[in-house]
């Protein structure tokens, strides 16, 4: 495994194989953006000759789903409160019999576990990689992450000024890599893509079906998208809305497409096997979010060859090119939402421009295997 040494104050490639360990505390019942970058990021490093192994809740969805990956080792632990001296003691234990020199964290509480086991263990890097924001203008946060943190990996150049505005982390300790995906299993086309969402979800065939994939939460502005969709129905006969994803909000959407008389145009599909399939089989992605650091789910639709609606926040910018591979809106604008989306309905010409750029972008910066090189090569610098 390609490792590095310094010499001369050169970094010369060697072999080496790190022990990486991956820490989770998230819920038992969530799966997440960040989850799915763990889980695609410590499979690739696996892969490549790296020992993996992820450690979160026992019984948690973040360890069952990881653990169908014989290349992934599973460590469950008792994560209680932050200090607790048993869960710290049972890191300790962890990182010892497994040789650790890598660990990768997820949540603050994470960072503290690791800082704290760090002091009791042999000597290993730690690596915080956040999906959002949650560095806070605080003592604690500042002791935190000025004192534990070696270096921090984020997906956007957004998401890194967010967090060294704090003031506690530097920029020098970050490297922005995109999320990627991977191309072998985000292959599909449109024909069984359709043909999918038709049967399944009773579609007539000239639905043009608007798909919208995140977790049914504030941030991701699902809200603005059924006020857009009730103006749209009432331009369009044939257009449909299909949400991917759960999420606490669930009840609340529901209850708003109801009050707006949608019933018969929204399809909620919940946590899909292989969802790819019903990504292929839209018309259009929309992503009407008001708090995005990344966007994943943007990368997918570029992936599967989508024109794309999105709102202009965040990471999203860094993620689609603006009128190249997707229409920008403001955030919260449901008006804008609609015309963006009523534009797209009547120029196919443009859809097929965008979709055909989109993917081209996908390729050049997105894929599964160019997020992995990126990531390696910045773990065995840090390791150094």
């Amino acid at each position: 495994m390609p490792g590095c040494i310094r010499c001369n104050s050169k970094i010369i490639m060697t072999r080496t194989t790190h022990n990486i360990l991956f820490l989770n505390s998230i819920e038992d019942t969530v799966w997440g953006g960040l989850e799915n970058w763990m889980e695609m990021t410590g499979l690739g490093l696996a892969r490549r000759g790296h020992n993996i192994w992820f450690s979160g809740r026992g019984g948690s969805k973040f360890l069952k789903r990881s653990a169908v990956h014989s290349e992934i080792g599973i460590v469950p632990i008792d994560i209680s409160g932050d200090f607790n001296p048993i869960t710290i003691k049972a890191l300790v234990d962890i990182v010892a019999e497994n040789k650790i020199d890598l660990l990768l964290c997820n949540f603050v509480k994470d960072v503290r576990l690791a800082g704290m086991a760090r002091r009791m263990a042999q000597k290993y890097k730690i690596i915080w990689t956040p999906g959002v924001n949650l560095a806070k203008k605080s003592f604690s946060h500042k002791f935190l992450f000025s004192s534990f943190v070696d270096h921090v990996i984020v997906p956007s150049a957004y998401l890194r000024d967010q967090i060294v505005s704090s003031g506690y982390i530097e920029s020098s300790r970050f490297d922005v890599i995109p999320i990627g995906i991977d191309d072998s299993v985000w292959r599909g086309n449109r024909e069984e893509g359709r043909r999918f969402l038709q049967e399944r979800f009773n579609l007539p065939e000239d639905a043009f079906i608007c798909l919208t994939s995140g977790r049914f939460v504030r941030q991701k502005g699902h809200c603005y998208l059924i006020e857009a969709a009730t103006a749209l129905a009432e331009r369009h006969d044939n257009i449909f809305f299909v949400l991917l994803g759960n999420g606490p909000l669930e009840k609340k959407i529901l209850q708003q497409i109801k009050e707006s008389r949608l019933t018969d145009r929204f399809v909620l599909c919940g946590l899909l096997d292989n969802h790819h399939r019903a990504v292929f089989g839209a018309d259009l992605y929309v992503h009407p979010a008001v708090i995005e650091p990344f966007g994943i789910v943007l990368v997918e639709a570029m992936a599967a060859r989508l024109p794309i609606v999105a709102t202009r926040v965040g990471g999203i910018p860094e993620v689609v090119a603006e009128n190249e591979t997707a229409m920008l809106v403001e955030p919260a604008d449901p008006k804008q939402l609609t015309n963006a989306i009523d534009l797209l309905y009547n120029d196919s010409t443009k859809c097929e421009s965008f979709g055909k750029a989109g993917f081209e972008r996908f390729h050049r910066h997105f894929r599964m295997e160019t997020m992995i090189d990126r990531v390696e090569k910045t773990l065995i610098e840090a390791a150094l």
